[in-house]
Formats: C-alpha cells, sequence, structure tokens
C-alpha cells in the first residue's frame, strides 16, 4: 500500500513499519533519502539529471526496493548517508572496556571522542506475555541494534556488540556490516552457529604497535587480537572477561617481528556432575589454560612442519629447529611472551589491591616478596565458585565414585600454581617432550593487579634452588604491567563460555566452561583425547591410554618427579590430581 504526501512516498508494510522517500531537486541531480520506520534516514540515491536533447522514450531500469541489498546493480550511486566514522580507541580504554560494564565502557569511549551515546527503545514485537524489545544505540553517526525480551539484555547486548565492532575496526579487522544481535532467538548453549569466519594474522613489526613501552605494546597488541577475533562471535559476551594472549617475537630477520599464535578467555571450572574421566571435557577453561592449550596446538603444527610430515601449505614460519641428537628446539631467536588480563588467580592474586604498583621496565631482576608462612603456597580452584584455598599433604585425594556420588568436591590447582610449573617443566607439555626440548616464555605481562614482589615469588622464585634434570631448569621471565592501568575490585560475575583459538584455525571455537565441552554436547579441540590424537597422528600409533602414553617420557616424568618431591619439603603444599579411571 502506498500514499503520497507533499512529495513523500509512503509504503505499508515491508520489512519495517514502512519507508518513507523524500525527493530533493538539486542543480544536477534529484536525491532521494530514505527513511525506514522511525528512524532517521539511513540512504541516500542520488540520480543525475538527463538534459532533454538526450533523453529518448525507453524507460529507465527500475530502482530496486531497499532491504533487498542483492538486488541492487553495481552501477547504483547508493551509500550511506550517515558515513561511519572511525572510533579512536586508547590502549586504557580497550583494557577497560573489556573488564567494566560494557554499558559504562561505551559511555566512557564515546565521550573521549566527544560524542554522546544513546540507547533508545525502537519499537517492539511479540505477543504480550514474551515481548521484544528492539534496542538500537547511537554513537555520533554511528547505529548498533539488539534484540531481546527484557530492556535491560537487550541494552546490555548492544553495548557489547558495539564495543567488539569498534574495538575491531581499531585493531585492524576487516570491516563488515553491524549483525543486529537477536539473543532472544539464540541460546547461549549452542554457540557454534554464532561463529564467523575470522581475519588472518601477518607478522607485524613490533615498532608498528601502539603503545608505551614494551609492556604496553604486548598489552594493546593482545587486546587487538582479542577484538579481531571477537567480532566474529555473534554470541553474547556479556559479563567480566579474563584474557590470555601466547604472542611470538621473531628475530631472525634483524627485525622484531610479532605475531599472535593462541588466544583464550574464561574463568570457569568444569562442574564435577559434568566431568568426563575418558578426557572429553575441558576441566579448566581460565584464559591461561586455554591460551597454553592453544600454544600446544600450535607447536603440534610446527613439529609437523619441520619434520615434513605435513606440507607447509599455511606458509607458516618454521620456528622450530633440529638438534643433533633428533630432538628439536625453539630457536633461540625467537622469543614467546604471554599477556593475561589481570593476575592468575592464587598465590600471585592474593594481596590487598590498593598494594597494586606499576612496572619498571628496566628492573630485570626478580624481588619476591616472601613476608610470612602463607605465601608461596599452592592453592585450588573451588568447583562452581571463583576463588582458592590452600592444598594440604594430609587431605584425601580425588576419587571417581566421590565425585560422581557428590561427596567431594572438585579441585582444579590455581592459575598461579599452573603457570609456575610452565616455568619448570616447560610450556609444551608432556607429549610433546618426547620429541621438543623445554619451551620458556620470555616475559609475562599483566593487564592489571600487578605486583612485582607478589608474582615473581608466585610465577617462579618460590622454586629457587630447585635440582632440576637438564635440559630442564627454572625461568625466570621478564615481568611487568599494561602502563596507567589501576586495579579494581569487580563484583560483577563473569561469562561461562571460554572462547579457544590458534594460529592456523579458521574460527574460534566457543565452550560452555561449566560443561566442558562446546555446543550439543561436541569434544573441544582442547580436551585431552583431542591432544591424544594429535600424538598419535604424529607418531603414526594407536593410543587410548593418556597415562601410559605420558608414562613413557622418561626425562619429562623424572622432572615432574623432581618438582613435587622439592614443593612437599617445602611444606607448600600438594598438587592435586584428578582421578584416574
Amino acid at each position: 500500500m502506498t500514499a503520497m504526501n507533499n512529495g513523500n512516498l509512503k509504503m505499508l508494510p515491508y520489512t519495517w513499519s514502512y519507508f518513507v522517500v523524500s525527493c530533493f531537486h538539486r542543480a544536477d541531480f534529484i536525491s532521494f533519502q530514505i527513511e525506514m520506520g522511525n528512524e532517521e534516514p539511513m540512504y541516500t540515491v542520488n540520480l543525475k539529471k538527463i538534459p532533454k536533447s538526450k533523453q529518448h522514450s525507453k524507460r529507465p531500469a527500475p530502482v530496486p526496493l531497499l532491504g533487498d541489498q542483492n538486488s541492487v546493480p553495481q552501477s547504483s550511486k547508493i551509500a550511506r548517508l550517515n558515513p561511519a566514522s572511525k572510533i579512536q580507541i586508547s590502549t586504557k580504554i580497550a583494557h577497560d572496556s573489556i573488564n567494566k560494564n560494557a554499558i559504562s565502557a561505551i559511555i566512557e569511549l564515546a565521550q573521549a571522542n566527544g560524542l554522546a551515546a544513546t540507547f533508545n527503545i525502537t519499537r517492539t514485537s511479540g505477543p504480550p506475555n514474551r515481548k521484544k524489545f528492539h534496542m538500537r544505540l547511537k554513537m555520533g553517526d554511528r547505529t548498533f541494534d539488539s534484540v531481546a525480551t527484557s530492556k535491560k539484555v537487550a541494552k546490555q547486548n548492544v553495548a557489547e556488540l558495539a564495543l567488539r565492532m569498534l574495538h575491531s575496526e581499531n585493531s585492524g579487522g576487516v570491516s563488515a556490516p553491524v549483525p543486529v544481535v537477536d539473543v532472544s532467538q539464540k541460546s547461549s548453549r549452542d554457540p557454534e552457529i554464532m561463529v564467523d569466519k575470522v581475519c588472518d594474522f601477518t607478522p607485524i613489526q613490533s615498532s608498528r604497535v601502539e603503545g608505551t613501552g614494551f609492556f604496553g605494546k604486548v598489552g594493546r597488541f593482545s587486546f587487538d587480537t582479542y577484538n579481531k577475533l571477537a567480532a566474529s562471535v555473534h554470541l553474547s559476551t556479556v559479563g567480566r572477561k579474563v584474557i590470555a594472549v601466547f604472542l611470538i617475537e621473531d628475530l631472525r630477520s634483524g627485525i622484531p617481528m610479532w605475531s599472535p599464535v593462541s588466544l583464550g578467555t574464561g574463568n570457569r571450572t568444569v562442574n564435577g556432575d559434568n566431568i568426563n574421566f575418558e578426557g572429553k571435557t575441558v576441566n579448566d577453561s581460565h584464559a591461561e589454560i586455554t591460551a597454553r592449550r592453544g600454544l600446544r596446538r600450535f607447536l603440534w603444527k610446527q613439529l609437523r612442519f619441520a619434520s615434513g610430515k605435513e606440507e607447509n601449505s599455511m606458509n607458516f614460519d618454521v620456528i622450530l629447529r633440529k638438534k643433533p641428537t633428533g630432538k628439536y628446539e625453539l630457536d633461540h631467536r625467537v622469543r614467546i611472551h604471554l599477556f593475561i588480563s589481570t593476575a592468575p588467580c592464587g598465590d600471585s592474586a592474593i594481596f590487598p589491591i590498593a598494594e597494586a604498583t606499576q612496572s619498571n621496565e628496566h628492573i630485570v631482576a626478580h624481588n619476591p616478596t616472601m613476608e610470612n608462612d602463607k605465601q608461596g603456597l599452592l592453592r585450588s580452584k573451588m568447583e562452581s565458585g571463583q576463588g582458592t584455598n590452600p592444598t594440604s599433604i594430609s587431605e584425601d585425594p580425588l576419587t571417581v565414585d566421590g565425585l560422581m556420588m557428590g561427596h567431594q568436591r572438585l579441585k582444579t590447582m590455581s592459575c598461579s600454581d599452573k603457570v609456575s610449573r610452565w616455568n619448570v617443566l616447560g610450556l609444551q607439555g608432556c607429549l610433546l617432550s618426547e620429541f621438543l626440548d623445554p619451551v620458556y616464555m620470555s616475559s609475562l605481562t599483566l593487564g592489571c593487579l600487578y605486583h612485582h614482589g607478589h608474582l615473581s615469588r608466585a610465577v617462579c622464585c618460590r622454586y629457587k634452588d630447585i635440582p632440576l634434570p637438564p635440559p630442564y631448569n627454572l625461568n625466570h621471565p621478564l615481568l611487568g604491567c599494561v602502563p596507567g592501568q589501576e586495579a579494581e575490585r569487580e563484583l560483577g560475575k563473569t561469562n561461562e563460555m571460554s572462547m579457544n583459538w590458534c594460529a592456523g584455525d579458521e574460527r574460534v571455537e566457543i565452550l560452555d566452561g561449566c560443561r566442558g565441552r562446546c555446543a550439543k554436547g561436541v569434544v573441544s579441540r582442547l580436551a585431552r583425547v583431542s591432544i591424544l590424537k594429535e600424538y598419535a597422528d604424529f607418531t603414526g600409533s594407536e593410543c587410548k591410554d593418556y597415562t601410559k602414553v605420558k608414562e613413557k617420557v622418561s626425562g619429562y616424568c623424572e622432572a615432574k618427579d623432581v618438582y613435587n618431591r622439592f614443593v612437599k619439603e617445602k611444606n607448600y603444599g600438594v598438587w592435586i590430581k584428578k582421578p584416574a579411571y
């Protein structure tokens, strides 16, 4: 149905409630402004006037309907009336927007750019008992839309969507049409359908990375990596986030080249009733742990390329080299850096927030804080919680029936303890150690909640004088934090969903941290059975028992036994193991 009023053509109804086409005559062309619903004009169509001397009787081709974008011919001069201007995001805002409430972050971002951020309900739809609220966020000439069954959720999700899209644009992500996120139609338990193909990452000169000093550059590079990847996820990621990124610094060309190799997000552990003793669940979905598992997947790819067992079709720079002994090692001109957006849970985070300090890049030597016998203890994460408790040598070991019947709560070692053991046994883990020498991180950068004394004690210095067999040694990485970040006490809950990605993956994987699986119960590529499959594919053998395969790697097991005896002798506690099935 159409209606003409003072040159305005109204069409009722269509995909939107109505169109309004306004006509303006110019000197040499006619301009049509097209409005959809009650919104501001979204498109302009400029048609050049043809002199009467050049006109002919043939009718011009019809202008395609707006709303069917596939039918718009390439020759049509259709452009956004409000062009998408780039909103600048500083390193501090990039950090704050990840750790703060999305609505607060978007308002601060708008103010920093001299803009106003307004949230409006454009319309409602659906039956009275299940209304859908269509929320629009407007920042300058940018608009973002979300649909949800409550105003609060719609507002949170449109703010989160805007942050992801704007971050991606600032970090060099591929520009794409802004989607309308309808969380009322998408289940958080089925995130598999909400992941697009991610953009490729190419190495970049470290001098071209924004940021103050080395730690500032690492922080900004890691935030940019997360934002590029998060832009491909249509799932709502509302909630406080912890992010961990492993990046490689390649010095072989004489110019430091940086590239991300693994990313993980999350802050949850699997519930005891969801644990699978056959290795089909990811028990710990904390960011540092999923990022490290992604790094191991990357090292398996590198090992296949270096050994010639797989063609390097992705044209990766091979960073492993073969030793005369037949094993492989990381090229000494390649460094691995770890970024974590906040202090790892456990021993490195046991201090008042008011004591958090800034790092000094000129201080390389570690000066650990050892003030009382409570510091340096091994700690475990509690099931369904986000805190840690010290472990005890006298506590009963976990059992299968105890966990399944609910008589015991699942305990997982804290992230501080796991990071510290990487500085003893290496990042590569047990199975890779059969073919690869220990791989250690060169630096650890925190986004906030940094205290040099507590962090250095927690991640390495509490193991001083540990008698490790070669080629293992106690690694002391360079420690620091992103400058200008202030630690704040966050009371908001983290999102239960965990993202993971490593170089070479076409898509981000989303798994439910509480269930330890992906959508529809799909086994994650980070699960123990997936890691065992990497080993089986490389060796060409059939491996089903993960524990027996680990026992064959004698050098790694010997170093691990030395570590376990050392922490007991120091009365640090005991490393809690998952029960064997």
